[in-house]
């Protein structure tokens, strides 16, 4: 008995589907001051750089309603609705208002690139039960194991898919001084949409900023 081109077809496609849903977001690098001996942070602004003021805005949202109690969160956008603002030029203004309304933080993250690979996925040879079992022996019972006369093999035949990756890197700063506190590098594969992207990074940084102390658990 031979495994029929529809089957095979079927399995050829639920494998790259299934392959192509597997989206998940993992830590590449991470770093913290170690020098760093402060209470949780207690007013932190942040700030998403984003092609498109509507993904900014949504992003610093969701991102500052994760935070705990303990510690105000405050999209950008409410006080610098303009991105062009936040630049290098303007870093003494930005600084002086952060430090009037009391910001003691600065959380920043950004997409740092999009990468497209080919990925090659071996023939893979698998081996399935055939035939009927043996008359008057329960099915599926050790007595019945032996009511298969046979089985047979199919080699499902190598196939290429391409894999999506975004880098996104995040940065937690001190106000006033802008000092480096905390950064975090994270790896998005194959998502299935912008949405779920937005999901898990930020629910890990989230996570990592209580886990590190930086915000309160």
């Amino acid at each position: 008995m031979t495994f029929s081109l529809s089957c095979r077809a079927l399995f050829m496609a639920t494998s790259i589907a299934l392959l192509a849903a597997c989206a998940s977001t993992s830590v590449v690098s991470q770093w913290r001051d170690p020098a760093y001996r402060g209470a949780p942070l207690k007013k932190i602004v942040i700030y998403i750089a984003a092609k498109e003021d509507a993904t900014r805005r949504m992003v610093e949202d969701r991102l500052a309603s994760s935070f705990p109690k303990g510690t105000q969160a405050v999209p950008s956008y409410t006080l610098f609705p303009d991105p062009k603002e936040i630049n290098e030029q303007n870093k003494e203004k930005i600084g002086a208002r952060l430090r009037q309304e009391g910001f003691d933080g600065a959380l920043t993250a950004r997409l740092v690139s999009v990468d497209k690979d080919n990925v090659y996925v071996p023939p893979q040879t698998y081996v399935a039960p055939a035939g009927r079992p043996a008359v008057g022996v329960p099915y599926g019972s050790f007595y019945g194991y032996g009511g298969y006369a046979y089985s047979y093999a199919y080699t499902a035949p190598g196939y290429t898919y391409q894999q999506t990756k975004y880098l996104i890197e995040t940065i937690l700063y001190a106000i006033p001084g802008g000092k480096m506190l905390w950064t975090m590098t994270t790896e998005s594969v194959n998502p299935d949409s912008r949405q779920q992207i937005i999901q898990e990074v930020t629910g890990m940084i989230d996570g990592e900023l209580k886990k590190e102390g930086f915000v309160a658990g």
